[in-house]
Order: C-alpha cells, then structure tokens, then sequence
C-alpha cells in the first residue's frame, strides 16, 4: 500500500467498519429489511426502551457452514441463526472480523433521511400543515437559516441538506402551537427537542464519557416523550430501524471514534463530481473509457493549475502545520469591507431608513464615556445634552462578515465565510419589486464574555455599522484616545436568564425605556457572532406578521442554539 509520504509499505488491513446506508447493511449482514443488523431486537420490540444483545457471529458462522448438507438443511439452519441463506459471504473468512460490530452510524441516511424526515411528518400531523407552513414564512432571517417561504409541506424529494435547514428551526414550530383536543405541547416540546439533542451530539467531532452521557440522556428523553404522538394518534408504535440505530450510537463511537469517520454524506458528494459530472461529458455510448479519460485529464489540470499557483507564489516551502487539537474551532475572525458601501448617509436617513431613532444620543453618550469612563450613567447623560456634533452624516457598512481559515493551508488563502450580519434598509429594485429592510440580529461581548456560554453577552439587533472620518475625531476625543475604526448602533434585548425547562432555550423580549428601545453605541469588535430568535408564535401564528417584519411586530422571542454547531456549543 502506499502512503502518503510516497513509500509503498506491505499492510495487512483488517476489516474494521463497513460504512453504508440501511439498504446496503440489511444486504451485508444478510438480515431482512425492517430488522436491526447489529444486535437481535425483534421487530416488534425496535422502539422498545432497552438495549439487546449482538448477533452471535459463531452461530451464524457455524449455520454458514451447513452449507454442503442440502438446501432445505441450510436454509433452516440459516433462518434460525437469524440470517438469509446467502453464498459464502464475503466476511466469512477474515480474520478478527466480526461484521455485526463492524456496522457503523450513519448521519446522512440515518439521521437526517430518516430520523429527522419522520419527526418532520410528526410534527406536521400534530400541528397541521396550515399552521407549520404559517410559522416557517414568519421566521426572521438569518445567514444559518433558510426560509421556505412557501412552506415545508409540499416539499417532495426533499434532500438531506434540506432536512438539516428544517431541523435548525423545527423547535420553534411547536412551541405554544394548539394541539388537537387541548393537550399540552409540554411533551410535544421535549420529544422535538429530545431528538435535536441527539442528532447535534452525535455529530460532535470529539467525545468525552460526559459528552455520550448527554448522547444517551438526550434518546431517552425522546422515550419519555414519545407517547404524545400516539395520545395524538400519529403513531401506533415506533418499530423503526433507523431510530432503533440511535441505541447503538455510543458504543459505536467508543469503537469506531467520532461519526465524521465514517459518514455517508462524504462518499454522497463524490457521485456527482465522480459519476454525474463524468456522465455527462460523454456521448453516453460506451461511457466508461470515456468517463475515466475525462477524470484523468481533468486530474491533471487540476495538478498542472496548482503548479502554476506555485510558481506564482514564488515557489514557497510547504507550509509547516501545528499540531491541531480536534474539536469545534471556536476562533473566527470579523471581517469589513475595506471602503464603506455609502460614503455618507445623512443622520436624518439614519432615522427614517435604519430605524436608529437616538442615533445622534447615543453617539453623544458613547463620545462622552469614552473620553471620561470614570463618570456615571447619569453624569455621561448629563454631559452628552451639551455635546454637538460637527458633522451631519456618517460613512455607512451594510454587512458584517466572520470568516475561519483552513489550518492547512496558508494565512488567507482559503479563508471561508461561516457568518455574516446583514444591515440594510429596504430598498427598490428595477423591475419594480420591493427588498425589505433587514437588520440582523447578533450576540455582544459586553467584555466578560468567555468561548462558551452566555455569561457577560446579550442580544442586541444591530441597526447602523459605521465609521467616523478622522478629520472629526479630534473634535470629538481628547488627546491619547483613539475610539476604534468600526461602529454600531444596536438596539438591547433583555439580559439572559435561565433557559425554558421545556425547550432549554433563552427567552428575551426588548428592552425598552420610556417608550423608546434601549439602545447604544458599541465597537464592533465587541459582535461575537449573529444570532437567530425564534418568535413566540402563541397557538396560532399572527396573519400581519412576515419574515421581514416580525422582529419588529413580534414581543417576545426565543434565542435559537440550533442554526448550526458553533451555536449549539456556544450558547447553553
């Protein structure tokens, strides 16, 4: 075999793990569809609570050998070890090979095409598909979460990438909604929530034994919870061999490692760039000379195009990389446009277009603490009534971007987007549609906020970015204080608390003072990330709200630790 280093060495692998979806490892371990193909679960018993024991692999391996003793023998001794008469399997005769230990998780398939499709259809036979498709038009926006706009419902052929965008707000679908006959969405709340949980955590790309006893605890709150669907007559029983699979998820990563080793969504990918596209560059007559020729050649180019990168880069060393600690990388990095998309923006547009109605107090306020941070609150309100401002318009941004970087490769070169934060005012486009105002809304380090939890940061949705000219800074700021290049003006919600026992999310509300939203002026350095809440619909969505003006219309609303795993890891 060889290696990466270029050295061909003499191996001798064992075969480990088998990674497929269920069809393929009902195939494999030679089980009929419908039965689990790891331990010996009855298939009536597949959504019992409890654990069963593995398939005896000696005494399918000893039924495997009754073959030379005729058919009707071989098949009865094959049934009654559990298995389908098949030929000589491949894994009878490897050694240290046992392949009902060897089945490994599987996210794709198991998780989001099968776990999360059913709790979809659920949650849509318990709420009803009018009032779902009702509350998925009123989400706010945000960059980790896609709007269906026209509902979920009548979704078909719905992909797993889809299912992971619905998963990432379907908590939100069921909380307050109206159940049929007066029950409690108590249960309701905890199953979806149970079930989240689970697919979240096993996709954590390290375990520790408190990490698998959340795992667990997170299935079995599902058990606990499960019965409102049958209460509610969408379900008689739950035999299904995808959520029995869930079961065998912690010893599997006990086993296997972590479950990005061995996902189907991997090999997913490579039917298109491998296959599909492959197909399609050939006259589809005596295709495979020319699908591999086609790789082959686009193989080289890729090679050749990389060559030439490095030649123009001046012939670098390879870079030299660090030891890098598995886990969720939790360092991202802000990023700014180098000009300003509106050179000047009037202060008075700043109150009609971006809704920052004490725009000019609050700078007053942020210029007076920053030339004085020893004054108290009302000492900098008293001041700021006495400070003008030379000036009449601001420099104005309309995004905010976070970007993380490969560790594999050089410094900015292959820097990726993973957030952003949108700041606009609506606006007329030219065939005459109208572009809603969006103003997103973020998580703030008020400056004791750590890498985890929520402790010293707040909500805030951010309604201005900008920066003063530096002609105006002398007039504004003693000598020796340099206030930083990028502003905010953000408006506050109120301060977290503790998370809702049902779904174990923050509820905020806005904070408001006489009439008037509390809001200030803080450096952007200090936006850790954007941040998606979830309104708090009651049992039926309100018809006047719409994904652009619910943040608005909306009173109360939930912090949302779902839109994607930084999130989940951050906020708890």
């Amino acid at each position: 075999m060889t290696s990466g280093d270029g050295v061909t060495r003499r191996g001798h692998p064992i075969y480990a793990t088998f990674v497929g979806d269920y069809p393929e490892q009902v195939l494999v371990t030679a089980v009929k569809t419908g039965e689990c193909p790891t331990c010996e679960v009855p298939r009536d018993e597949l959504g019992a609570d409890q654990d069963f024991p593995l398939r005896d692999l000696e005494a399918i391996l000893k039924a495997l050998d009754s073959l030379d003793e005729g058919p009707t023998i071989y098949a009865q001794a094959c049934a009654d070890a559990g298995i389908k008469p098949i030929y000589h399997p491949f894994w009878e005769g490897l050694p240290y090979t046992n392949i009902y230990r060897a089945i490994s998780p599987d996210i794709l398939h198991q998780l989001y095409q099968g776990v999360i499709k059913h709790l979809i259809a659920w949650v849509t036979a318990c709420c009803g598909e009018a009032e779902v498709d009702a509350r998925c038009r009123r989400l706010p926006p945000n960059h980790n979460i896609r709007l269906f706009m026209n509902g979920i419902t009548n979704l078909s052929r719905v992909t797993g990438k889809e299912h992971d965008q619905i998963s990432r707000f379907l908590l939100s679908l069921v909380i307050d909604v109206q159940l049929p006959n007066n029950h409690s969405s108590s249960k309701l709340v905890g199953a979806v929530r149970a079930l989240l949980d689970f697919v979240y955590l096993a996709q954590y790309p390290m375990h520790t034994s408190e990490t698998l006893a959340h795992l667990d605890n997170a299935l079995q709150r599902f058990h606990d919870n499960k019965s409102i669907f049958v209460d509610l007559g969408v379900r008689d029983e739950f035999n299904l061999p995808k959520l029995h699979g869930c079961r065998h998820y912690t010893p599997y990563v006990k086993s296997f490692g972590t479950t990005d080793n061995y996902n189907t969504e991997y090999t997913e990918r490579l039917h298109i760039d491998l296959a599909k596209e492959a197909y399609r560059s050939t006259n589809f007559k005596d295709e495979f000379p020319q699908m591999t020729l086609w790789l082959e050649r686009k193989e080289k180019i890729y090679r050749h195009e990389k060559y030439i990168q490095w030649r123009l880069d001046g012939c670098p060393s390879p870079p030299v990389i660090e030891d890098i600690s598995p886990g969720i990388v939790f360092e991202r990095q802000l990023k700014m446009t180098k000009h300003p998309t509106l050179k000047s923006v009037r202060m008075s547009r700043l109150v009609t277009d971006y809704g920052a109605v004490l725009f000019r107090d609050a700078l007053a306020r942020y210029v007076v603490h920053l030339n004085d941070p020893e004054l108290s609150a009302l000492q900098v309100e008293q001041k700021s009534q006495d400070l003008s401002f030379a000036f009449n318009s601001v420099p104005v941004y309309h995004r905010i971007k976070f970007t993380t970087q490969d560790p594999y490769s050089a410094p900015g070169v292959s820097d990726s987007i993973v957030d952003s934060i949108h700041v606009q005012p609506g606006k007329t486009l030219k065939n005459g549609d109208e572009l809603p105002a969006r103003f997103d809304t973020a998580l703030v380090n008020g400056g004791s906020g750590q890498i985890t939890g929520v402790s010293g940061y707040r909500v805030a949705q951010v309604r201005v970015i900008f920066t003063l000219q530096p002609r105006h800074l002398r007039s504004l700021f003693s000598r020796g204080i340099n206030p930083p290049k990028h502003l905010a003006y953000v408006e506050w919600f109120s301060p977290f608390k503790d998370p809702e026992p049902d779904h174990l999310m923050y509820k905020v509300n806005r904070s408001v003072k006489d009439g008037y939203r509390r809001s200030s002026i803080i450096p952007v350095a200090n936006i850790r990330r954007s941040i998606h809440l979830l309104p708090k619909f009651g049992p039926v969505a309100p018809a006047d709200w719409k994904s652009s003006n619910v943040l608005d219309k909306c009173s109360h609303f939930f912090v949302n630790s779902l839109t994607d795993r930084h999130i989940y890891a951050t906020v708890f």
